[in-house]
């Protein structure tokens, strides 16, 4: 497990021999203890730098090819494929994530709760149909943070 402490946010990733298998939000309090890479996180340094600099809130696109897809559903893998698309600055409603995707709204809105690859995939970026950030692994304090830092809109009166 490689552990990034950002000041933004405190990251854990787990590597396997198929890539980045998972991403967790963790606090400073944590008791995270990072380890050495081997062959199959080769990455790591790279994929460690562009987190920091998406954190930083520069635009950074990340290698998908580093994911480890086989944790994933058919139906969250094409999820999370929309929601990579989606640009800095901008955000789609649930619904609108699950209509592209061939599901509900709230199929969508669990796939990306379950999303293993926060900040990779900017799941952050899918607010609810009313404008309100809605939910996020990391808090909805970092979702706030998040999308103000990337310019987009949404309706953060509403909590």
């Amino acid at each position: 497990m490689y552990i990034l402490r950002h000041p933004l946010a405190c990251v854990s990733i787990l590597c396997g021999d198929g890539g980045v298998q998972r991403i967790f939000f963790a606090s400073d309090g944590d008791n995270l203890q990072g380890t050495a890479g081997g062959p199959e996180c080769e990455f790591i340094g790279e994929l460690t730098g562009s987190l920091w600099r998406f954190l930083d809130g520069e635009e950074v696109r990340f290698d998908l090819q580093v994911l480890d897809w086989r944790v994933c559903t058919e139906y969250q893998r094409r999820v999370l494929l929309i929601v990579s698309d989606i640009p800095r600055g901008s955000t789609l409603s649930y619904a609108e994530v699950a209509e592209a995707a061939g599901g509900g709204a709230r199929s969508a809105a669990r796939a990306l709760a379950g999303n293993p690859f926060p900040l990779i995939i900017p799941c952050h970026r899918v607010i609810r149909s009313d404008g309100s950030p809605g939910g996020y692994q990391g808090g909805t304090d970092l979702k706030r943070r998040l999308l103000e830092m990337e310019g987009a809109q949404f309706n953060s009166k509403i909590i």
